[in-house]
């Protein structure tokens, strides 16, 4: 039993912004990392930069979270296609088979979906060395069909993390929404976050939560508010995410990695260009993301195995 809790302390600790090796044999601690061009300098396998913070607090966790981030850089690329739930029949996510098929290809390191794309294409997915699998739990609602005019805020919870386990997710994720116009709906948004990530703990399983500004007080030039991310990014870590995504601002990610105690990984949003959008991954692992959870600019790309296999590069290169 020793030696099982001897794999969850990880080889380092944290002194400052400086990372340590821990002494062995009576040894000195050896020094190892610090403030970088890439943030905080990790232990990865190889002794390049890569994530530093909290370890995941379970046997079950570690080994979850090990298959969603790259051994070798610490990093990791998420293909997002959970947008059909909230959005219906959304261009490039019509031909669930082909792109998965397409994606399960490319190889990205995790792939978020939907409960039920894991019960339908568990065949596609059921692959040796293929991607980690992270389960969408909840939806954000604010018309009755999709693309209809805005009746109100909504977010309901519409799978719980054992189901989600039971169908093979390797994790799950939760959004945490910022910028309600009603303050009960954001508390119950928290309280059900809580709650997941209270139930996943007891299962093993580790928690993405998806910090954004998508309320309806929030205009929507500001959901990458560099004054307002770093506070949404910490509210989720406080909750006891494993994981955070969190849409990107240049100039807030370096000291904002480098504070948190756990892995941020930046989301997509809206299409841009694909020049664009390498540009700002690229200055975001710069800046200590530990990766990317990007959807749209993916999936209805001409290519979407081809902008995986770039991102691959950009986020595991750096």
């Amino acid at each position: 039993m020793a030696e099982a809790f001897r794999v969850l302390k990880p080889p380092w600790f944290r002194r400052g912004d400086s990372v340590w090796k821990h002494p062995v044999q009576g040894r000195r601690a050896e020094f190892i990392g610090g403030r970088t061009g890439r943030g905080v300098a990790g232990l990865a396998a190889n002794g390049r930069a890569g994530y530093v913070g909290r370890q995941p607090s379970t046997p079950g966790k570690v080994i979850r979270q090990g298959r969603l981030f790259d051994r070798r850089s610490g990093r990791s690329v998420i293909v997002a296609i959970d947008h059909a739930l909230d959005h219906g029949m959304i261009q490039g996510l019509e031909d669930m088979e082909r792109l998965l098929t397409s994606l399960v290809a490319a190889e990205p390191d995790g792939l978020l979906v939907r409960p039920a794309t894991l019960k339908q294409y568990a065949s596609l997915l059921a692959r040796r060395g293929g991607p980690a699998l992270i389960a969408a739990l909840d939806s954000r609602m604010t018309a009755s069909v999709p693309g209809g005019e805005v009746m109100g805020e909504e977010h309901v919870l519409a799978t719980q993390v054992e189901e989600a386990l039971a169908l093979g997710a390797d994790a799950v994720k939760v959004l945490l929404i910022f910028g309600r116009k009603d303050l009960h709906v954001h508390a119950m948004n928290l309280h059900r976050v809580a709650r997941v990530i209270a139930e996943a703990e007891k299962l093993g399983v580790p928690v993405m939560v998806e910090t954004v500004l998508w309320g309806l007080s929030i205009p929507k030039e500001r959901r990458h508010d560099p004054g307002l991310i770093p506070h949404i990014c910490r509210i989720g870590a406080e909750l006891g995410a494993d994981i955070v995504k969190a849409p990107y601002a240049p100039g807030v990610y370096r000291e904002l990695t480098a504070r948190l105690p756990v892995p941020v990984v930046i989301l997509g949003g809206d299409v841009t260009g694909e020049e664009a959008m390498y540009e700002t991954v690229a200055q975001a692992v710069a800046e200590g993301a530990a990766g990317v959870a990007i959807g749209r600019n993916v999936f209805q790309a001409e290519s979407p195995a081809r902008v995986t296999a770039r991102l691959l590069e950009i986020v595991h290169g750096a």
